[in-house]
C-alpha cells in the first residue's frame, strides 16, 4: 500500500487515480495526524508526503515516524521552488523530492523502487 498525504484534495485524487491505474493499493490522508495512523499499518510500503500542510506538517510527521521506529521510504512533494532535498537529509528514509508539478512517470519510477510488484489487477493507463 502506498500512502499519499497532502492537504490538496484534488492533487491527492489525481495521484490516487494514477497509482491505482498502475495496480497500486493506495490510501490517502489530508494531514499529518491522519497519516500517522496509516504509517503504522504493516501493509504500508512507501509514503508520498507533502512538506507544507496545516497541523502536523511533513517534517513533523517524519519526526513522529522516527520516534516510533518507522523507517518507510518517503518521497516528498513541495510547491516551494526554493526547497532543497538536502534540507531533509536528517531523515534517512527520505528518498526523493518532487517539486510540484511533477511528471507522473517520474513518480511511478521512484515508487517502483519500493513496491515493484503492484497488485495483479494492474491496468494499463491509456491503453
Amino acid at each position: 500500500m502506498i500512502l499519499v498525504v497532502d492537504d490538496d484534495a484534488a492533487l491527492v485524487d489525481l495521484i490516487r487515480e494514477l497509482l491505482e491505474g498502475h495496480g497500486y493499493e493506495v490510501r490517502t490522508a489530508g494531514n499529518g495526524a491522519e497519516a500517522f495512523r496509516h504509517v503504522r499499518d504493516p501493509k504500508c510500503r512507501a509514503v508520498l508526503l507533502d512538506i507544507q500542510m496545516p497541523g502536523i506538517n511533513g517534517p513533523e510527521l517524519l519526526w513522529l515516524m522516527a520516534s516510533e521506529g518507522l523507517h518507510l521510504p518517503v518521497l516528498l512533494m513541495t510547491a516551494n521552488p526554493d526547497f532543497d532535498e538536502r534540507e531533509m537529509k536528517q531523515f534517512p528514509n527520505v528518498k526523493k523530492l518532487f517539486h510540484k508539478p511533477f511528471y507522473p512517470e517520474d513518480l511511478l519510477a521512484a515508487l517502483r523502487q519500493y513496491d515493484p510488484r503492484p497488485t495483479p489487477a494492474a491496468k494499463t493507463v491509456g491503453a
